[in-house]
Order: structure tokens, then sequence, then C-alpha cells
């Protein structure tokens, strides 16, 4: 059933499952809670999915998606959803571990050959050779030692230019921060470099073999890397504050014109689009395009005791981020909870205690924070012990 046609229902009543259920009252202060935030500026609008036990509790919009043309924002506006695209991609390189095409303990060597023989950059700017091989694990769980930001500060309109193979190439051509597996570092260039692992493996372009094998099984159809002219009016704009004011921010500046698939951060998407494929992890009798054992590899935590902020609260499982601890992450989720965050201030979880899922998209960079971080933690405490 399209989750589209499941919401009213899921609207009548008290949602309920897996010994919770959801207050109404509380969750209306959240939804209201959210409304002020945008009355006073500080986003102009978002859109929220509720899921408890695979059944929708809410689907709401709120505000505009762009201010300057005062277009409301709609259930079905679409996002630039950004680094939530990193389990996507995870995803896709799971598949290809089931399909026996990789194992995620492979070397990144052993698909692309540019990474044979690089060596870490240590403290004291001297070359060394790595004490691990880097491994396609490592890529998904932030820990292969590559660097955070683009290679040798590439523009925009130049990566553009790129293929996935070509710009995979420059990613070998520099040295690692760290030791593979060592430290925790937040690194986008991973997951395009497991991306175009996924390439090598199956012969096919990234975006093709994502949305024949993940889209198109979960029902995902408004979600792509390159989004259709005729949709780009649903498209909400991105902001940003000049002066205290939500200013427009660049649009589309990471992505229009490209070549190549972004698998760090370059899907277009909806919130009911990002719930499917949040409730795909979610185990049980949901729909998925992986295995119980690989939903449960991409979900478990992979880093061990290594810090994530400098704080315990967190880690990674396999694209995943992952609740490992309470103190320092401040939302009320329970450990084991599961999910990702974007730039342009979207987010997806799901708790695993509780049996709720969240999708929270809003566009604004790096100014909403606060607004998301409220509504998750207000959504938590309308969850009631049955």
């Amino acid at each position: 059933m399209m989750m589209t046609t499941m919401i009213a229902a899921g609207l009548l009543g008290q949602a309920s499952g897996g010994g919770y259920s959801i207050d109404r009252d509380r969750l209306t202060m959240a939804n209201d809670r959210l409304r002020n935030h945008i009355h006073r500026g500080n986003l102009a609008g978002a859109v929220t999915l509720v899921i408890l036990d695979g059944k929708v509790a809410s689907h709401e919009a709120f505000g505009w998606s762009d201010l300057e043309s005062k277009s409301l924002m709609r259930r079905d506006t679409i996002f630039q959803v950004m680094s939530m695209t990193k389990p996507v991609t995870a995803a896709a390189v799971m598949i290809c571990v089931e399909r026996g095409l990789l194992s995620l303990d492979d070397p990144v060597e052993r698909y692309l050959p540019q990474f044979e023989g690089i060596q870490v950059k240590g403290e004291d700017g001297e070359l060394r050779a790595p004490s691990a091989r880097m491994t396609i694990r490592h890529l998904l769980s932030h820990t292969s030692g590559l660097a955070s930001d683009d290679p040798g500060g590439i523009s925009d309109e130049d990566k553009a230019k790129l293929t996935l193979a070509e710009y995979a190439k420059l990613l070998g051509s520099e040295p690692l921060r760290s030791d593979p597996g060592t430290v925790i570092r937040y690194s986008g260039v991973g997951f395009s470099t497991a991306a175009a692992i996924v390439e090598v493996v199956t012969g096919r372009k990234f975006e093709d073999f994502v949305g024949a094998d993940i889209f198109v099984p979960l029902g995902m159809k408004e979600t792509f890397f390159f989004l259709p002219e005729g949709l780009r009016p649903r498209l909400a704009q991105v902001y940003t504050k000049d002066k205290g004011v939500l200013t427009p921010f660049a649009h589309d500046r990471y992505r229009v014109g490209a070549k190549f698939a972004n698998g760090a951060g370059g899907l277009y998407s909806t919130a009911a689009d990002m719930g499917r494929f949040m409730e795909a992890f979610a185990g049980g009798n949901r729909k998925s395009v992986l295995s119980p054992r690989g939903l449960d590899v991409m979900t478990r935590l992979q880093t061990g005791s290594l810090l994530s902020d400098g704080n315990d609260a967190r880690g990674y499982g396999v694209g995943w981020s992952v609740i490992r601890g309470s103190l320092g992450q401040g939302t009320l989720r329970s450990v084991g909870s599961f999910g990702h965050t974007g730039a342009f201030g979207t987010e997806f979880w799901h708790d695993r205690e509780s049996g709720v899922s969240l999708v929270f998209l809003a566009q604004t960079f790096f100014i909403s924070e606060d607004a998301r971080r409220q509504y998750a933690t207000m959504v938590n405490a309308s969850l009631v012990k049955e």
C-alpha cells in the first residue's frame, strides 16, 4: 500500500504498536513548537512524518517552501536531502555484498587501483605507510582516514564536470589524515569512493543501480539524483541567514549540471519516500531490499569505543549514525537507535525500542538545528509506554 494512502487512516485515533502509543496532545505541542520556530524566522518551513510500528501517525507540512513566491510547503514538496543519501549508498554496497560481488572487508585498492600505496600524513607532516589497509567497511563507517573535504580544494563547478570514476581518481591522489580504523572522521568522500566501487563491481552507473535495485522495489517514485525538469516547481528553496533574516542560498549549487550521482549527498526526495527507505530498515515484516542479516549489519555499531564529535553518544554502523550512549545526545533516543542528518536541515531516524520513525525535512544551511532537535525530542516525549 502506498504511504500516501495510509496517512488518513494513521491520523484516526491513537497510533500504537510495539508496546508504545503516541499521546496526541504532546504531538500537537511538538507541531506548535515547530510553527513557532517558523514564525520567529528560524526556518521557512518543514515537512514531518512520524511512523509508529509501520503505521503513519502524522504527516504534516508547515510554513513555506519559497518565501519569495509565497509558495506553501506541501507534504509532497521535494527537498535536497544531502547526507541522508549516505545510508542509501551504503545499502547499495550491502546489496552487492549479499550478491557475492564484494565483501565489506575487501581493501579499497582491489577495486580502485589508484588507492594502492596510499600513505598517511602524520601530525609532523611526514608521509608514512598506514598501519592497516583501508577497507570498504572503513569507508562506510567514517574510519577510512580520508579527508572530510573534496581533494585539492576542487570547486563545485569543476567537480560537476567529472564522471564518478574521474572524481574517485582524485580521491586516491591525496594522503590519508589518519590510519584506517583508528579515528572517526566524518568523510563524505568515503561514500563517493564507495559509490565508485559499486559502479566497478556491477558494471552499471551508480544512479541506475540505485534506481532499479533500491528505489523501484521500495516504491520510492519521487527520489532522484538528477531532478526531472517537470518536478522543479515542487523543489523547496534553501535558506541561510544574513543579518538575522532568512536569505535564499544558491539553489542546487552542489549538483546542477553534474555528470555523476553524488553518493555522499546528491539525492532529491520527499518525506514519504525517505520514510519508505527508513522503514525498510525497521525490521519485522516491512518491505526491504536486504536480508535480515544485512539490515542488522548496517544498523549495528561498527566503530566500537571510538569517539565521535568528542563524546560517546554515537558512533557509526554501515552508513548509519547509531546511538551508543545516553550522555551527550540530548534527544531521548534509546541506545541502538539509528538515522542520519543532512546539511540542509534534514534528518531521519528509527528508535528500536519504541518502534517510532521520524522524517524531518527543512531547507536551511546550518541554521535550523535547534528546531529539528527540539521537534525530535518532543516526538520522543509524546511516546507513552502501554
